[in-house]
Formats: C-alpha cells, sequence, structure tokens
C-alpha cells in the first residue's frame, strides 16, 4: 500500500509536470512566431522608409503623398525585399491596385487597419493557402496547389510624420519563414524534452529523499508511541505496586514484633515437639526477609555512600541466602566477571530483587535442585534454575500483579521486583524458559547500551 502510494503520487506529480511544459512550450512557440514575423515587418517597414527617401532624392518629382507615386516607389521596394508583389491601399483601407496585375485584388483587416494608424507595421503568415486566392492563374492551371504566403503590411508616411498616406501590402513567399519558425520549435522541443527528463529526475529524487525522510519519521514516531505505551505500563505498574509497597510497609512493622513472639514462644517447646523445628525454621527466615527490607530502607533513608563492588554483592547475597538453600537441599553456584562498582543504595535493592528471584527458584527446583547467580559483564546479572519451566500461558505477564506461577502464590514477588528494577533505571527480562529450566536477567542502566538481542523482553 505504501508504495503503491508512492507511485500514484510520482504519477500524479509527473502528469502535472507535463502539462506545465506542455502549455510553456506552446506559448514560448506562439511567442517566438510572433516576434519573427514582427521582426520582418519592423525590417521591411524601416528599409522601405529609408529607400523612398533616396528614391525622392534621386528622382526629385515623387511625393509619397501621391498614389502613382506610391506604385513606383513601392516596386522598386518589392523586388528589393524579394516579394512576389504587394497590394497598394488608400489610408482608408480601399483597394487600389495590385503589382504585377496577376496578384487578386484583396483587403486590409481591421485590427491591421487599427495598427497601420498608428504606422505599426503588421505581418502575418498563411499556411496551405489555396494559390488562387492570391495570384490569378489560368483555369487549366489550377490543380488545387496549397502555398505559404507570408503578408506584411506596411504604412506609407513621410519619414518622420504620423500621417498616414497609403497602405501596401506585400506578398512574399513564406517557406523561408516557416523553415525558421520549424528551427526554433525545434529546438524549443528538444529543451522542453531535456527540461521533462531533467525534472522528472529532479523529482524523483526529491521524492525518494522525501519519502525516506518521512519513513524515519514513522519509525521513529512509532518507536517513540511504543515508548509511551512502556512508560503507560510502568506507570500502571507503579501505582500497583506503589500501593501493594505501602501495604508490605505496614506488614513489615506489624509483624517485626508480631514475629518476635513468636519466635520466644518457639524456642520455649521442647526439641521433640513435632513441627517445632520446621516452625523455627519458617519464622527464622520470615525474620531474616524483615531485617533485610528493613535494612534496605534504612539505605535508601540514610545519607551515607558508599561502594561495593558487584562481586561483593554476590557474596553478601550468598551469605544471605545459602542456610536457606542448603535447608530446602538446592546448591547454589556464585560466579562474578564483573568489576563495575555500585553505590549502596542501589546495592541493596538488587540484593532484594535477586533474593525475590532466587525463592522463586527453590520452590520452582524442589530438592536436589540447582541455582547459578552470574555476572557475566558489566551491569549484568544472571539467575538460572533447573526447575521444570514456567507455563507458556504466563510468560507474557510474570510480571503483572496477581498472576503467579505457585498454586497458592500471591502473584506479588515478580511486580514488585520489575517495580524495584524500573526505579533503579534497570530492566528485568525473562530470557528463556523450558524444561531444562528458567534464567532472568537484571540489565542495569550501564549495561543497557549492549546487545540484548538474545533477551526475551516478556513485558
Amino acid at each position: 500500500m505504501k508504495y503503491k502510494s508512492q507511485l500514484i503520487s510520482s504519477a500524479f506529480i509527473s502528469l502535472v509536470f507535463a502539462v506545465v511544459i506542455l502549455v510553456s512550450k506552446e506559448q514560448l512557440g506562439s511567442h517566438l512566431r510572433e516576434q519573427v514575423l514582427t521582426r520582418r515587418a519592423e525590417v521591411l517597414h524601416a528599409i522601405s522608409l529609408v529607400h523612398q527617401v533616396s528614391m525622392i532624392e534621386a528622382y526629385g518629382d515623387l511625393s509619397i503623398e501621391n498614389p502613382a507615386d506610391q506604385l513606383v516607389i513601392m516596386e522598386e521596394i518589392s523586388e528589393l525585399s524579394g516579394a512576389d508583389g504587394f497590394r497598394l491601399f488608400s489610408p482608408e483601407a480601399n483597394y487600389i491596385y495590385s503589382f504585377p496585375e496577376t496578384i487578386t485584388e484583396g483587403k486590409i483587416r481591421d485590427y491591421q487597419l487599427n495598427k497601420l494608424k498608428l504606422l505599426i507595421p503588421e505581418a502575418s503568415l498563411n499556411e496551405g493557402v489555396d494559390i488562387a486566392n492570391w495570384i490569378i492563374v489560368p483555369e487549366a492551371d489550377i490543380d488545387n496547389e496549397r502555398i505559404s504566403i507570408l503578408e506584411i503590411v506596411l504604412p506609407l508616411h513621410i519619414a518622420g510624420e504620423n500621417e498616414l498616406l497609403g497602405i501596401v501590402q506585400l506578398i512574399l513567399d513564406g517557406d523561408d519563414v516557416l523553415d525558421d519558425i520549424y528551427e526554433l520549435e525545434s529546438r524549443i522541443n528538444k529543451q522542453s524534452i531535456f527540461l521533462f527528463i531533467s525534472g522528472l529526475a529532479l523529482i524523483a529524487i526529491v521524492q525518494i529523499i522525501a519519502f525516506r525522510f518521512l519513513n524515519r519519521s514513522r519509525i521513529r514516531l512509532a518507536k517513540r508511541t511504543e515508548a509511551l505505551n512502556r512508560a503507560n505500563r510502568a506507570l500502571a505498574l507503579s501505582n500497583k505496586t506503589t500501593a501493594i509497597g505501602s501495604i508490605a510497609l505496614h506488614l513489615v512493622h506489624g509483624l517485626r514484633n508480631s514475629l518476635s513472639s513468636v519466635k520466644s514462644h518457639l524456642e520455649s517447646l521442647p526439641a521433640s515437639e513435632t513441627g517445632s523445628r520446621a516452625a523455627k525454621s519458617a519464622v527464622d527466615r520470615m525474620a531474616t526477609m524483615i531485617e533485610n527490607v528493613v535494612m534496605t530502607l534504612r539505605e535508601n533513608e540514610g545519607d551515607i555512600l558508599y561502594q561495593i563492588t558487584m562481586r561483593e554483592l554476590l557474596h553478601i547475597f550468598e551469605d544471605r541466602f545459602l542456610h536457606v538453600a542448603t535447608r530446602h537441599n538446592v546448591t547454589l553456584k556464585t560466579e562474578s566477571h564483573d568489576q563495575s562498582e555500585l553505590d549502596n543504595r542501589e546495592a541493596s535493592l538488587i540484593l532484594l530483587i535477586i533474593e525475590n528471584i532466587a525463592c522463586n527458584a527453590i520452590e520452582a527446583c524442589g530438592d536436589k535442585g540447582e541455582i547459578s547467580l552470574s555476572a557475566p559483564s558489566n551491569g549484568v546479572i544472571r539467575i538460572s534454575d533447573n526447575g521444570p519451566g514456567i507455563q507458556k500461558h504466563l510468560e507474557g505477564k510474570l510480571f503483572q500483579a496477581g498472576n503467579s506461577t505457585k498454586e497458592k502464590g500471591s502473584g506479588l514477588g515478580l511486580a514488585i521486583s520489575k517495580q524495584l528494577s524500573i526505579s533503579i533505571g534497570a530492566d528485568l527480562y525473562l530470557v528463556e524458559t523450558g524444561k531444562n529450566g528458567t534464567t532472568f536477567e537484571l540489565r542495569l542502566a550501564s549495561a543497557k547500551g549492549g546487545s540484548a538481542d538474545s533477551v526475551k523482553d516478556s513485558r
């Protein structure tokens, strides 16, 4: 559809351009034709004025005011100009005489007379006219021959004066003038064709550039629209998780004291009491999570800033999480090749994110599972497990609140982790999932310029 519209647009512009060139060519041709004829008439008018003065001076008794003398003067002028003959008219355009006598009678047109009264000569080219309308031909010789006649009408007057004393109509062969006009028209046609081809090439180049610019603008607009949609989704998620975070903070403060009481009660029970060991472990885990959250809040609210390396961050995670993995009989592996540094506030939020994903991985792996945490390049953290993978219908909405991969899960963990990653300018992705396990990747702001071709954005 895009290319069809471009083709239609190009065809329309080309058609308009062709019409403009054609109209301009016709107007220019007509103007040049008029200029050629006017120039011929002006030249003959000037020659006639000069010659009549010289003849009057030579003969002495000739007067341009006398029609008989006009006839004598114009006979020589017609021979000098190469005319086939002429017709002589009175100042009122009444026919007087033709020379030679084989020239038929004629008349002066009204528009010609108006010009002649102003002493302006006039020329017209009559193409393909019947010779019998101009020259008396014996009936035996009539064969409907068509000729071209150049008709030049001159005002007869005394040089330097404005009174019209007579009119002469010179009749010349029009073929020479036609040849000149055809040559000029041929040049105009060639130039018009060259201009048309050059114009089409220029139009094509401009259109290609314009369509490329528009296409790039369309692509940029699509990208910005997609970015705006992502921002809107992130804002919607932020609104949801902000409310969730407020509730979570309320629960943290409420549960902290309650857990202390429960822990004291469990410690007073005999070790042999059924379920006491599991209960104590669960309470310890809950207390550790609460302490981690409280510590993170203090880090973010405090004024102290310091730097830790990615390797140190993974060691902190390992220290916090190793006993949880051991208790669930899960192997925990960490590896870092990242030498970059993070500030303590960003690091505390990253710990919450990867701990949350690691907890989900433990539940997915089950007994004798394996979790791998690595920092393969600057600003990238990967968390992988060897669990059974995530169901296909859940992949597209993993990070939406209320969607959980667990039977009795709340569906808040990954949504909160996603929001935490957004708050530090990072991206949390589901890279791959299947029967051989699942891999998440946290790509920090420092790594966003790198390649993410292999990353599957589950948003």
